[in-house]
């Protein structure tokens, strides 16, 4: 599928005329990244932003002593980079999870089509509102909640999103969920293991399967000793 067609189905150009796309299109540059290759740091300047069209992309910041917090995940169908319309550097890195394709756009252009197209501006601001939502969702995790929390509430959150909301395919390995959830790797495996005891889940490599989803919705609220 090349980039005019990819880009009808993408709800931020939703309502965009073909005209527009087309412009978008052709001005596409195509990129392919491996998995755990970096696509951009946070010190390099941005001057475009990009659309994944299929595999899985963190935006993640590091800390001197090494640490790291990721911040979004973007799949399939998904922008990201908008802050380049704004801002001359990336306010986070980005590396690709798995083997990925990316659509790149100069930022130039998105900026001049959202001056004259009203659906596209209004679609910019529903994403941005949602990303707010999103860090605003990360950082309550973050400084409120322990990691059996964070976990079941990440899960939740990733089953919805599936036809099977029984099975979660993580797609990455259990470090990277680690850095997600602001936990360290050892953490996190204890209490996978404590969740398989009682019965609430069961992992076999980076298949989780859940079999308590009401005991899951407590843990996430934190309504038990768990």
């Amino acid at each position: 599928m090349d980039a005019e067609e990819i880009l009808k189905f993408i709800p931020l150009f939703k309502g965009l005329p073909a005209n527009q796309r087309q412009i978008l299109a052709q001005c596409a540059q195509e990129k392919r990244y491996s998995a755990g290759q970096t696509i951009f740091i946070d010190t390099q300047a941005s001057q475009a932003f990009y659309l994944v069209v299929w595999g899985r992309v963190k935006i993640f910041k590091s800390a001197s002593d090494g640490k790291e917090q990721t911040i979004f995940l973007f799949g399939p169908g998904e922008p990201f980079c908008l802050t380049a319309l704004t801002d001359e550097f990336s306010p986070a890195s980005a590396m690709a999870l798995e083997d990925t394709r990316i659509l790149m756009f100069p930022a130039q252009v998105l900026e001049d089509m959202a001056k004259e197209e009203p659906s596209l501006l209004f679609n910019m601001l529903l994403v941005l509102s949602r990303r707010l939502k999103e860090s605003l969702s990360l950082i309550e995790s973050l400084s409120l909640k322990e990691i059996p929390q964070r976990l079941a509430a990440f899960l939740l959150h990733s089953s919805r999103q599936k036809s099977n909301p029984d099975t979660v395919e993580l797609g990455f390995s259990q470090r990277e969920l680690a850095k997600i959830l602001g936990a360290t790797p050892e953490t996190l495996s204890r209490v996978f293991r404590k969740f398989s005891t009682e019965g609430i889940l069961s992992v076999e490599g980076r298949t989780i399967t859940i079999r308590d989803h009401g005991a899951l919705k407590k843990l996430s609220r934190g309504e038990t000793d768990q």
